[in-house]
């Protein structure tokens, strides 16, 4: 169970800093017509790719706190739980507003800018899943 857990923390962690640093940052070369047709297959193929992996986490978190407590364990599941607001309430938004046509400079580096909270936490969040023994 711990190394699954590992393995899903770490690939969310690589998945996250790769968009952190390419992909979203990449979206600002691209014209607002070009965006307006390249954002939707993005958002259609990284889903397929973070859906499982975020589901994945949040099983195996709760299986973590269910067996095994720990408080390292217990700010996993806080920390996941913000990674699903942030994701929801914050990201989703933006790309929601991108998909509609909005590619200005200000909502691409909006993204940007949000992103480090996901970004600052699912790498936190990896690393507390190093600390459980």
């Amino acid at each position: 169970m711990h190394m699954a857990r590992i393995a899903v923390d770490f690939g969310l962690v690589v998945l996250i800093w790769l968009v952190q640093l390419i992909i979203y940052p990449s979206f600002r070369y691209y014209s607002p017509a070009e965006l307006a047709i390249w954002h939707p297959q993005y958002s259609n193929m990284i889903t397929l790719i973070v859906g499982p992996l975020m589901l994945a986490q949040v099983g195996l978190v709760g299986i973590d706190l269910w067996q095994r407590f720990s408080w390292p364990t217990l700010l996993s599941a806080m920390l996941v739980g913000l990674m699903w607001a942030a994701t929801a309430f914050v990201s989703v938004p933006i790309h929601n507003a991108i998909g509609a046509g909005d590619a200005s400079a200000a909502t691409l580096a909006r993204l940007v800018d949000t992103n480090w909270l996901r970004t600052i936490g699912w790498t936190v969040i990896f690393l507390l899943g190093l600390m459980r023994r």
